[in-house]
């Protein structure tokens, strides 16, 4: 992992030691940028994440740590998990869709739920059911939805599995939300509140 000059001043501010003596047995913190054989499958196995929250919403960003053969560390950021916090918790989901699959037109969709209204009289969805299709940006997903409630409007159905395109679907609503709402990342940074 390649530090700045900054970055590695602050780091050496962070951990310089005070003016206090310190007995012989003190901890010792260091930096490397390479990590050890024996601990280098732990770091390659973990499951980490970033938030940013921006406005009232949480950006969860899923963090993978690549190791190559120097043993050097490099992170590999993948598409956040966008989640709206007003009133209940919950994945953001985008509408403005036109794709018809299996009988139904999706209205809406999020990484965890979908609503699906019938395209015609008397289609429901009684039990778990698979479901493939195409988003608007040509990536194919795979998924398994039970509904929860039906009405007169449609369906509401949660995503119990996603077989295939989960990146791809995490993907394309952050995409979407960052088009909806564009204010919340000028110039390529998150800012704290929409104008």
């Amino acid at each position: 992992m390649d530090f700045s000059n900054e970055e590695l001043n602050f780091l050496s501010e962070l951990f310089k030691p005070s003016e206090k003596s310190h007995p012989h047995n003190s901890h010792v913190l260091t930096m490397q940028s390479s990590v050890p054989a024996s601990i280098a499958h732990l770091l390659s196995n973990a499951n980490l994440t970033l938030l940013a929250e921006v406005a009232h919403y949480q950006l969860w960003f899923p963090l993978e740590l690549k190791i190559n053969g120097d043993g050097v560390i490099n992170p590999i950021l993948n598409a956040p998990e966008v989640i709206d916090t007003k009133g209940t918790q919950r994945s953001w989901r985008w509408s403005e869709l036109n794709i018809k699959s299996q009988g139904f037109k999706i209205e809406s969709i999020s990484s965890t739920g979908i609503f699906l209204k019938p395209l015609r009289k008397g289609k429901q969805l009684n039990k778990v059911e698979h479901m493939e299709f195409m988003l608007p940006n040509k990536e194919s997903i795979s998924i398994d939805v039970e509904p929860v409630r039906q009405s007169t409007l449609g369906i509401a159905a949660k995503i119990t599995h996603i077989h295939n395109g989960q990146e791809h679907l995490r993907a394309y609503l952050f995409e979407e939300h960052k088009r909806k709402f564009a204010k919340l990342y000028q110039n390529g940074q998150l800012i704290e509140q929409l104008s």
